[in-house]
């Protein structure tokens, strides 16, 4: 069959166009942001979350930031929870499962819908959108989690009781790098 170099197309304009995406993301959003607007109030909240207990959110989150060269953003900050608690990384398709995930769950605020509207580029991903939409709608609501309120509370019981079905995730780490790309 003659399918593999439309494959091998299609799979080089998704990585092309997620990455495209990932530096649009941090060169016009987040470094931004953070320049702006995230100084003195974020260094002290990140510092008091680098204090906490490991296992706990705060503690975790500020690894995962600090990890990735991000602080807080006024704004933002329970998008950074909400990838902690519902394990999505922060890759360009990751970010729009979540996005996806996160409408399903009753998030609807125009950020979100904005973002997600970008997967318009992607059709080889709308089924995969799909099922993370239909996972959110039959999860609880992360909406009811506040980000001051989460800094203490233990990171996995948190993710046990709010994240996406375990069903989802273990669909993407069977799958080989190249079908995750392409």
């Amino acid at each position: 069959m003659y399918t593999r170099p439309m494959n091998q197309n299609i799979s080089r304009t998704r990585k092309f166009l997620g990455t495209v995406t990932k530096y649009i993301k941090i060169c016009c959003v987040i470094k931004p942001l953070q320049f702006l607007v995230a100084r003195n109030c974020c260094s002290q909240k990140m510092a008091y979350m680098r204090s906490l207990p490991a296992c706990t959110v705060g503690h975790d989150l500020a690894h995962m930031l600090d990890s990735r060269g991000l602080t807080l953003i006024p704004g933002f900050a329970k998008h950074d929870l909400d990838h902690l608690i519902l394990g999505y990384g922060m890759d360009p398709e990751e970010e729009l499962c979540m996005q996806a995930y996160l409408i399903g769950n009753g998030r609807w605020q125009l950020q979100v819908f904005l973002f997600l509207s970008s997967a318009v580029l992607l059709p080889g991903l709308w089924a995969t959108l799909w099922a993370h939409y239909n996972s959110g709608r039959k999860s609880e609501a992360v909406t009811s989690l506040t980000f001051d309120d989460c800094l203490t509370q233990n990171t996995d019981q948190l993710r046990q009781q709010y994240a996406p079905s375990s069903m989802l995730f273990a669909e993407r780490a069977a799958a080989t790098p190249a079908q995750l790309v392409g």
